[in-house]
């Protein structure tokens, strides 16, 4: 098994790629590194360079310029070697139709170096039924066949693109908790999701691109701490709640809703509450996805 220390160097770095497929698309100076030990998330919507970038670290694009490294080696130059130390989920599952779980599993045997053991823990934790041919899968099947045939490979880095894809909640914690395990074991992984709650829960660090590049790369307990604390505050009735929001938050019914960022801001909010004959007052914190878009509006 390989075991890895954080902070012993980048096992992933990507250094100013850029490819343009014309003027305006592609990927461009998109710069960022990979550490073990740790999850790195790609986050941005779909057409924004995540997959392009992906495409380039698996050997399957050449950049115009810059740089794609796997502890080490180029990932153009030297492919194979690349593809030996890295556990790849693609983002389109595409398996042989007729060919039935078993049988993809045992040609990723034969093509990889695989560990039994963990094949067979893959197959328990993800409930998968090797029996059924790939053409009467679910995509939720089929996104597990991939998960477990990337994972059967014990290397030191992994590569996941949309790796939640059609998976059942349950499914979706099972995975989080396997790529929790993978990352104390010293692995280097790069996430590509749109689903922020598993980015919350596995990430040390984070960035969103848009149209090609790069809009910010930031901690992950650095977003959490910026992150605005909400207020959901439910009135007597819609006449009080209309009075509310006329002098704070937005309103849905008897209920008004309020952001803060700062505790000045929850001092004032509490003043103000002492004024109002208030029936309800629940508190949660800005997922994620609403960091993102912050960010991702203010770049346009």
């Amino acid at each position: 098994m390989f075991i890895f220390q954080k902070g012993e160097g980048e096992m992933i770095q990507i250094e100013k790629l850029t490819k343009r497929f014309d003027q305006t698309h592609g990927i461009f100076d998109v710069s960022f590194r990979v550490e073990p030990g740790t999850v790195f998330g790609f986050i941005g919507p779909n057409g924004a360079g995540k997959s392009t970038t992906i495409r380039h670290l698996m050997g399957l694009l050449h950049a115009d310029s810059g740089k794609a490294t796997v502890m080490g080696h180029d990932c153009w130059k030297e492919t194979e070697t690349v593809k030996a130390l890295v556990g790849y989920l693609p983002g389109e599952i595409n398996y042989p139709q007729d060919m039935t779980g078993e049988e993809v599993i045992r040609l990723t045997r034969r093509l990889h170096v695989t560990s039994a053991e963990r094949e067979r823990q893959l197959l328990d934790v993800f409930a998968f039924d090797t029996g059924l041919k790939v053409r009467k899968m679910s995509k939720g099947m089929k996104q597990k066949l991939a998960i477990v045939t990337c994972f059967m490979k014990d290397v030191p880095v992994y590569v996941l693109d949309e790796p939640t894809s059609g998976l059942d909640p349950l499914m979706q914690e099972r995975l989080v908790d396997w790529v929790l395990a993978e990352k104390a074991a010293g692995k280097a992984i790069l996430m590509s999701s749109h689903h922020f709650p598993e980015m919350e829960k596995t990430c040390d660090r984070a960035a969103l691109i848009r149209d090609g590049r790069m809009i910010i790369e930031e901690e992950m307990a650095e977003l959490k701490r910026r992150s605005k604390k909400t207020y959901r505050i439910g009135m007597k009735d819609e006449a009080a709640a209309i009075k509310l929001s006329e002098q704070i938050g937005t309103r849905e019914q008897t209920f008004v809703t309020v952001s803060l960022s700062t505790s000045e801001e929850l001092n004032g909010l509490i003043e103000l509450l002492a004024r109002h004959d208030i029936a309800s007052l629940t508190s949660g914190t800005d997922e994620l996805e609403h960091m993102f878009m912050q960010y991702y509006g203010e770049a346009t």
